[in-house]
């Protein structure tokens, strides 16, 4: 077995563990990454598609204007924009433009407070809002969608923390990296002090071996079972691996167990995504003729909302790409989890037609490729991002615990202001175990 040793060892190299990477290392520390995958970024992917740019296969979005983003935004000089466009809804098989769609939901979101015992959304939608059915509805579609969560078990106090957390950082803004979100990824990455951190890729961790201020990390490295040794580690696995069965392909084996975590663990889930990209030859979409709309009305799409079956959501991109992505969330995710990229690609195709009233020919007939990844399947994501469940108040606090001052703990699903889920509620995860370890140094 061979040997390698660092100051701090960091299990993944999605932008958690990258931050954590960097602040360590200008700290003096030598850090080695280890990473599954044969790339970086973790969750945050972006490819070049050769008909229309850049395609993002997981995180696309800015939400809001989080300190932690746009303090890396400004530090390395990252282009980004407003992401703009008329949003449209689907009503009684119609489309009409939507000037607020969000007013669709705020009379009901806006009832959900955290006082009193927690409950499921189901649960509160079935007992709130006489008379508001179809806000209701479109509530229970914007919750699923946006945080890809079953409604029987999701938290409302948990959405009504993340609500305040949106407002306070001006959530109803977006906004896109002009180059896409591996701009940001490619900056953390060179910005690592090449003299004290090094990325391994390709690295499946097995197991993870501690005992206080000592950890012993087995790793597969191609064709090489090798063992990494550190005093301290900091573990940025999604939730999703953290909770696989022991006989999963990509479980990590803690020894002693993360007992002190099991029952938190049970009470955070991941949610599941679909999304599909579909670059098509030209903006078909700005020369639908619309019942109601003058001819053109289509062309500064931005969003389109509805209750399909499949794909509910799309969007276009603003950059000029002829992009339509769609998305589906929650249980239409988990039914599309496994499938073939061809199935998926059939629904989409079927939800489009549905929508803008084109024929299947013409779709496939503009369409040039499509570009989806299943999150779910991702032996090395096992879900989308995560959510907290009914009672979970507390779990994330758990989850990010440090134990012994021995292993740390970053990653979306540990970050306890609201903001999982989301990239930069990873970054602040990141900065807060490096943090953490100094302290303890000290």
């Amino acid at each position: 077995m061979l040997n390698e040793s660092a100051d701090v060892i960091i299990i993944g190299a999605g932008v958690a563990g990258l931050t954590a990477a960097r602040l360590l290392g200008e700290a003096g520390l030598r850090v080695l990454i280890l990473e599954a995958r044969e790339r970086v970024g973790g969750r945050v992917w972006t490819i070049q598609d050769r008909n229309g740019g850049s395609v993002e296969m997981g995180a696309e979005f800015i939400h809001g204007r989080p300190g932690t983003t746009f303090d890396l935004v400004r530090k390395f000089n990252l282009e980004v924009r407003a992401v703009g466009g008329q949003s449209w809804i689907q009503v009684d098989g119609r489309l009409r433009r939507s000037d607020d769609f969000f007013s669709q939901t705020r009379s009901v979101m806006e009832k959900m407070n955290d006082a009193g015992p927690d409950r499921s959304l189901a649960n509160f939608l079935d007992e709130c809002c006489m008379g508001e059915d179809a806000a209701k509805l479109w509530s229970l579609e914007y919750v699923e969608g946006f945080d890809g969560a079953l409604a029987e078990r999701v938290s409302v106090h948990s959405l009504v923390r993340t609500r305040k957390a949106e407002r306070e950082m001006e959530g109803e803004h977006a906004f896109r990296f002009l180059h896409g979100y591996d701009s940001l990824v490619a900056a953390l990455t060179g910005a690592l002090p090449a003299d004290l951190v090094r990325i391994q890729l390709g690295a499946t961790v097995r197991v993870v071996r501690w005992t206080k201020s000592e950890v012993k990390i087995q790793a597969q490295v191609g064709a090489d079972t090798v063992e990494f040794r550190a005093p301290r580690a900091v573990v940025t696995l999604p939730l999703g691996v953290l909770q696989a069965p022991p006989e999963a392909a990509c479980a990590v084996h803690f020894d002693p167990p993360l007992e002190e975590k099991a029952d938190a663990m049970m009470l955070l889930y991941m949610g599941h995504a679909i999304r599909i990209s579909m670059v098509f030859s030209e903006k078909w979409w700005e020369q639908a003729s619309i019942l109601g709309h003058e001819p053109g009305a289509l062309s500064d799409l931005g969003f389109v909302f509805s209750h399909q079956d499949w794909f509910p959501t799309w969007w276009t991109r603003t950059f000029n790409a002829p992009i339509l992505t769609g998305w589906a969330a929650s249980r239409r995710g988990e039914r599309l989890s496994g499938k073939s990229t061809d199935y998926i690609r059939d629904k989409a195709i079927a939800s489009l037609t549905a929508i803008f009233e084109i024929s299947r020919t013409a779709v496939e007939g503009f369409l040039r490729s499509f570009h989806v990844h299943d999150w779910q399947t991702d032996p090395y994501a096992r879900g989308s991002y995560s959510y907290v469940g009914v009672g979970g108040e507390g779990a994330q606090s758990v989850l990010a615990g440090a134990v012994e001052d021995t292993l740390f703990f970053a990653g979306e699903a540990t970050n306890t202001e609201g903001h999982h889920g989301t990239v930069h509620g990873a970054i602040a995860t990141g900065e807060r175990a490096a943090r953490d370890i100094l302290s303890s140094m000290r």
